[in-house]
Parts: C-alpha cells; structure tokens; sequence
C-alpha cells in the first residue's frame, strides 16, 4: 500500500496556476492553496450519493492536509502539500444537481471563476459528458470514478480519464460467476426498465451473452416507476422460466419493488443478479429489500468486506466513518480514489502543465496492493480507461454482502 502514502502527498504538484491548458503560467515555488473541483449532486434525485462522493473528496484532502490525526500511512498529512511548501489542499465543490445542463454550467464556473487546477466526478452518465465536453473544450483534465457507462470512454476525448470499471466490465463479473457454478444455469433471462439506463445495461448483457456461451435469453421490459409488476413477472415465470435472471434499472425503488412483487406472487428465480450503478449500494435500500433481497448478487466497484482485509483500506475506512458518522461505500471510494490518482500524475510530471499532466496519466502503473480499491490496479489505455479496474460481485447473505467473484477475493462460495 506504499502507492497510497505516496500519493497523497502527490497531490502536492496539483497547481492552481494551471487553469487552463491554453496559456500555461509560470509555476511558483510555493503556495499556500491548491484548489480541486468535485462535480456532485448536492441536490436532486442523486443528492444521498452526491453527499457521499464530496465525503471521499473531503477525505482524501483532509488526509493531505493532516486534519485526521494519526493514520498508518507513511508520510500522510505531516507537511499538508510537501512539495508546494507546505500548501493545503482545498476542495470546492459543484451542485449538478443531477442535471446535464447544471453540470456543464458548474464546470465552468469551477475553472473560470475558481480556478481549479482540475475536476472529478460527477456521478450521473448524463451530467459527467455534459461537464467532460466543457473540460475537454478548455483543456482541463478530468478525472471520473463513479460513473461506468461504457460509452464514456468511446467519445475520443483527450482530457477525460475514468478510474472506475466500466458497465461491460461488471458484466463480465456476472457471467464469470455464472460460469464457476457447480452447475452451469442452462437458460437466462433479462428484465430491464424502458428508459435509457436500463436498455444501456441491456445492451452491455445482450452483446457479452455469446462469449459466454448463451446464444439465446429472455427479455423482459417494465416502465421505470412501474406501479403493477405482476403482468411482466408472470410473463417471466410462466414463458421465459429463468435459471438465472439479470435485473437491470439505475433506481433502487425499482429493483425493491420487483423483488417484493416475486415475493408476495411466491416465485423467484434460482439466481437474481441486480445490475445496475447504485441500486443496493445504499443502506436504504437495502434494508427497504428486506428479506425479499436475500440471496441476490450485486455488483460493485468497492467492497467493505475486502478493504476490512488490508490495514491501509481499512484505516481509510475508519477515518471515513469516524468523521462522517456513516459506513464508507462505493461512491465515497470511488470519488477519494480518482482525487489521488489525478495528484499522482500530477506529482509524477513534476507540473501542473496539462500536458504533462495526461502523459503522467497515461503512463502510470500502479499495482493494486498500493490503492485502497479491489482492483488490480491502475493503468489508463489509449482511451483513458483504466484496464485494471474490476468488477467485484458480491451476494446478500443475511444483512450483508459476501463476495463471490472474482475467486482469488472469494471468503465463500454462492448460497442457494
């Protein structure tokens, strides 16, 4: 976990003199603040994961700053930024208020009116391309950790960069731990929302369904906020009958509700598999699952019962819980790993040039053991996609989740 402690203290080269990558300004030696722009949605229909994702940002710089006390990690927070004189690492964050256009309207204010040295975020697929085009058009790097559709990382963009698994690698997770059963389920179904993030997710499955040797599924759409489930679900049991089913949504009131129609119709496939950004990472809805979602699989770029293993994730962790008063998740890990990571590069290019920066970028190889995520590590290929990320799936037993896949992370084999 050396990477960890070296790269909090990188986050010393992040420079607010670099605003913008058309006239790069003389660096000075020393500064009293380095400003990072989070993109979140401090308001609107992801405001729970908004504040979640801040919480890891603020984390990560409270460690840099040494406003945490004593942690087990070489080096962190003795001097704040080291490398800018002692400099503290400030966080100002921007409300997209799950909107596209609000997000697009905050990254700039961010670069212009705050100067930010660069952004992360900013959690909704719509909001994190609608804010990437306004960094891209003014050369500002942005660093994303939590947002996995796939098509992110298609654009062509040169300033974008995601450190988070994308939607195909979770999908991929799934049918690996399909394909490791005692025995292999012979007929899989899909049922997924109308809307765009279901039928996105759709897509992922839909086009992965013959590496994995399924040539033919099922398929099953119901309407986002969908009050009667039971004709689509009856349509499931009685036509398609699924050995394994991949429910696909992006709203977590959705997925419950489709989990307590099968219960209170007394049927349920042998194997849900809930595929979807969010949808059980927050306690809520979970505990709003009740005893509806036992035995469910669930995908995540962050695990608790992993991190709870290395000392380093877990004093993260901790610290996390201690300051915030609530468990660390998945968003708040993804959001503190994507802020070290741009510091890293930065700290590796010995500038805040944005050149220099995604070069930086673009040639680290961090191994896995040395960030605090599940993951083999970091190493960005030519799109700006982190190759070494991984989807870790993990099933409901009881009021928690135990993972499954991959098997070299495994603590016990499926149930039921």
């Amino acid at each position: 976990m050396r990477f960890l402690s070296r790269l909090v203290l990188a986050a010393a080269v992040l420079s607010v003199a670099a605003c913008t990558a058309s006239e790069p300004e003389s660096e000075p030696a020393s500064v009293s603040e380095v400003r990072i722009g989070v993109l979140v949605p401090k308001s609107g229909k992801s405001a729970a994961a908004g504040a979640e994702a801040l919480h890891g940002a603020e984390l990560a710089a409270a460690l840099v700053n040494g406003d945490e006390g004593a942690v087990p990690l070489a080096g962190v927070g003795s001097e704040g930024l080291a490398g800018l004189g002692g400099a503290k690492l400030t966080i100002v964050a921007g409300d997209t208020k799950s909107s596209p256009q609000a997000g697009a309207a905050e990254a700039d204010r961010l670069v212009i009116q705050e100067r930010v040295a660069g952004l992360v975020g900013a959690y909704d697929a719509a909001v994190t391309e609608a804010a990437s085009q306004q960094s891209e058009r003014r050369g500002i790097l942005f660093v994303n950790g939590d947002s996995p559709a796939d098509y992110l990382t298609d654009r062509g963009l040169d300033w974008f960069f995601r450190t988070g698994p994308t939607d195909r690698m979770f999908g991929e997770a799934f049918y690996s731990t399909l394909q490791q059963e005692k025995i292999r389920p012979k007929r899989i179904s899909m049922l997924f929302t109308t809307d765009a993030d279901g039928e996105s997710l759709h897509r992922v499955l839909h086009n992965l369904a013959p590496e994995a040797n399924y040539e033919e599924h099922g398929m099953v759409r119901f309407n986002p906020g969908q009050a009667n489930l039971v004709p689509p679900l009856r349509e499931l049991r009685d036509v398609k009958k699924p050995e394994a089913l991949f429910l696909m949504t992006s709203r977590g009131s959705d997925a419950v509700r489709v989990l307590k129609t099968m219960e209170a119709m007394g049927y349920r496939p042998p194997q849900i598999f809930a595929f979807g950004r969010g949808v059980f990472s927050e306690p809520q809805v979970l505990q709003a699952a009740g005893t509806a979602g036992e035995g469910l699989y669930y995908g995540t770029a962050w695990s608790r019962e992993i991190a709870g293993r290395s000392s380093i994730a877990k004093a993260v962790m901790e610290r996390y819980e201690l300051r915030f008063n609530q468990p660390m998740g998945e968003t708040a890990a993804g959001t503190f790993t994507a802020v070290l990571v741009l510091a890293k590069a930065i700290d590796n290019a010995g500038s805040a040039d944005p050149q220099r920066v995604r070069a930086a970028l673009l040639n680290l190889d961090i191994p896995g053991r040395e960030t605090i995520m599940p993951w083999s590590g970091v190493r960005f290929d030519a799109s700006r996609q982190n190759v070494a990320a991984t989807g870790v799936v993990e099933q409901r037993v009881g009021q928690a989740f135990r993972v499954v896949f991959p098997n070299e992370l495994q603590v016990a084999e499926p149930v039921g």
